[in-house]
């Protein structure tokens, strides 16, 4: 399951540390795996279909050609047929455009088998800046600053980038305990990832409750620092029986440099 998350960390930022240990492990099947967005900010937006692979196998995750892919604003009607640019990679052309508030609809058709996925993009929650809390001679966190809105239930993801490099690791939120509060979040950055004279770019990007349960799900086995948990599977708001997520998501991003 950690190769799985390796792959999804080049989607959405997510990476885990592991110890060069050899257990012994059963081989599983391969599994499909569909990644896919649509943002209020402008597109073309993208759906990724590789298959996973063995555990010890090199960390390359062959795309799966020949789907049958749309994507429908099922608030507007407006539906766009995605087109293959790559080996297992897909684009939406110029007439899908994200805004907050609609419902979006995946449907992927691959070797005769339906996949299906729903997400309502919430209303846009705008970050007012990234600041930088070095306290710790060890360690410079970036820090995301805004407001919650009230009485709303929110799902936040966090990502960044350092140096005009993506950071491979992610964070997820929910504002369960924090409703109406403005937020003053950490970033839980690896040792020295982030260092004086640095540009970092921080995005908060808003995501609905199917979205969070996947990546939260991901980020606790990504990250989990118990070695004796048994591996688990994140659950994938994709109809079907496949691994990976599909999102509509608003994106708000700051940046500052580290003095």
């Amino acid at each position: 399951m950690r190769k799985i998350i390796s792959f999804l960390s080049l989607l959405v930022m997510a990476v885990a540390c592991t110890k060069t240990i050899t257990p012994s492990l059963n081989t599983a099947p391969a599994q499909l795996m569909i990644q896919g967005a649509v943002s209020d900010t402008a597109g073309p937006y993208y759906v990724s279909i590789v298959q996973s692979v063995g555990f010890y196998t090199n960390n390359i995750y062959p795309g799966v050609s020949g789907a049958a892919i749309t994507i429908t604003d099922s608030t507007t009607g407006l539906r766009d047929s995605l087109s293959e640019v790559s080996t297992g990679l897909y684009v939406t052309h110029t007439l899908l455009q994200g805004r907050p508030g609609d419902t979006y609809l995946l449907n992927v058709i691959l070797n005769g088998k339906v996949y299906m996925a729903s997400s309502t993009m919430p209303q846009p929650v705008l970050l007012d800046s990234v600041t930088f809390d070095t306290s710790d001679n060890k360690q410079i966190r970036a820090v995301a600053n805004y407001q919650d809105p009230a009485g709303i239930v929110n799902y936040y993801k966090y990502s960044t980038i350092i140096n005009t490099l993506l950071d491979k690791r992610f964070q997820t939120f929910e504002d369960r305990l924090s409703d109406g509060r403005y937020i003053q979040d950490k970033m839980d950055d690896d040792t020295s990832e982030i260092k004086r004279g640095d540009v970092v770019q921080l995005s908060l990007v808003g995501i609905d409750k199917g979205a969070y349960t996947f990546l939260s799900e991901a980020e606790n086995i990504a990250y989990s620092n118990d070695n004796l948990a048994a591996p688990a599977t994140p659950t994938s708001n994709i109809t079907g029986g496949c691994l990976g997520y599909f999102s509509a998501q608003t994106v708000s991003s700051k940046t500052g440099t580290v003095k």
